[in-house]
């Protein structure tokens, strides 16, 4: 979890240097080309989840070789793919600005930010799978403590481009990709040195590995691209009903709803190899310990930030925007009432990650799936089509309710279901 929080601040630190050291619109143009970020997010996700599963249930089984094939073929598929989305984001990066939203006033800073960051793209995905095999790996202390040293130096470098040199976005841009750049760095060395348990070994392409690991991953990538998908809803409806000036409302939201996902996906993700283990050595008890101590954790973490947002949001929302900006107050108050969201979002992301780690993929993609990309942004379009622009900001409670509501369904199903193989 602390890693997925770090690896989360990267973006969140850059928002803080673009608005104090750039401007609002132009933190509204960096956050506008967040969905980009979350495409690279998910990629990453949607192969590397996939793939731990596999490895775990390789090594609970005690087949080490087949554990490195299947993390060794991953590492080539990722890298090939980057290729691909550098060459295509760098040759389009002003159409896709103007897609994901961007309109006259924002669409230098997302183009600018855009271009710079997808030359990146191999950095972002391939550490990302890195950190999640060195967790399956056993030894998720280095996880946390390589993403820790790459957000050190994304701070150290957002200051010096941004405050120092005053290479505005471009330069906020280039921070995160340089501090993408020593966490994949830092985990090839630990793969690379000989002190890990899973090496890089010779194998032949199998495409039946990926039938597997793609719907295995599609649960936490559609949480990921869920987020880049709401953000675009979101800044296409804000501008049609508050005007673009009102983007950076959104801004902040959006960068704490980052943090809170990723601390979310954090607890699902440091359970899933566990219970994907558990499942391998059929250990039944375990996997229902699992799953309890996850939930608690959602809902005691989910408790916490609640409470914080409703007693101080001013604070948070003075990271972002200065005290005597017009759009203050107004994003406080449509901060307390997205706020009321996350406790549910987090139950419902731990219950798509548990279906995952099952090997439950149908279970798994309707849950994220349907959450992400049908009740989430049904709620948002209701109240856009009525005009209900003070409410706008309540839509993802309604969204993640009634995606709760799945999870809990599909999960006495799987229960009874256990239940009824374990008695005949």
């Amino acid at each position: 979890m602390s890693a997925m929080v770090l690896f989360s601040a990267y973006t969140i630190v850059d928002g803080i240097f673009v608005s104090k050291g750039v401007g609002e619109l132009a933190l509204a143009g960096v956050n506008i080309a967040l969905p980009f970020i979350n495409v690279l997010s998910g990629t990453a996700i949607l192969l590397s989840m996939g793939t731990s599963t596999l490895c775990a249930f390789a090594l609970g089984h005690g087949d080490h070789e087949k554990a490195e094939k299947i993390f060794t073929q991953t590492v080539v598929a990722i890298v090939a793919i980057s290729a691909v989305i550098t060459v295509a984001v760098s040759l389009f990066s002003e159409p896709l600005a103007v897609l994901l939203g961007a309109g006259p006033q924002t669409v230098g800073y997302s183009a600018q930010y855009l271009h710079m960051v997808c030359l990146f793209s191999v950095c972002f995905i391939l550490s990302y799978c890195l950190e999640v095999m060195v967790k399956v790996d056993g030894a998720p202390q280095l996880a946390m403590f390589g993403v820790g040293i790459s957000f050190l130096i994304n701070v150290g470098l957002d200051y010096l481009f941004i405050m120092v040199f005053h290479w505005g976005v471009w330069g906020a841009a280039l921070a995160t990709g340089l501090a993408q750049l020593g966490s994949l760095i830092f985990f090839l060395i630990y793969f690379l040195s000989g002190k890990s348990n899973l090496r890089f070994r010779r194998f032949r392409f199998r495409l039946k590995d990926f039938r597997r690991i793609l719907p295995l991953g599609i649960a936490d990538c559609s949480i990921e691209l869920m987020l880049g998908f709401l953000t675009l809803l979101y800044n296409h409806v804000i501008t049609q009903l508050l005007g673009e000036s009102s983007l950076p409302i959104f801004a902040v939201i959006a960068y704490l709803s980052l943090v809170v996902s990723m601390v979310m996906q954090g607890i699902a993700q440091g359970m899933m190899p566990l219970v994907s283990l558990a499942v391998g050595e059929n250990d039944r008890p375990s996997i229902r310990v699992y799953l309890r101590k996850a939930l608690l954790s959602v809902l005691v973490i989910g408790v916490l930030v609640e409470l914080f947002c409703q007693a101080a949001p001013g604070t948070i929302v003075s990271l972002l925007l200065s005290g005597d900006s017009a759009l203050f107050d107004e994003t406080v108050s449509a901060l307390r009432q997205y706020a009321l969201s996350y406790l549910p979002a987090g139950l419902t992301i731990v219950l798509a990650g548990y279906f995952a780690a099952l090997g439950k993929a149908g279970a798994s993609a309707l849950l994220s799936l349907g959450r992400g990309f049908l009740l989430l942004p049904a709620a948002l379009m209701v109240l856009y089509l009525l005009g209900a622009s003070a409410m706008i900001w309540t839509a993802a409670l309604i969204g993640e309710l009634l995606s709760l509501g799945l999870g809990l369904f599909l999960l006495r199903r799987n229960e009874a279901a256990a239940k009824k193989e374990l008695d005949t």
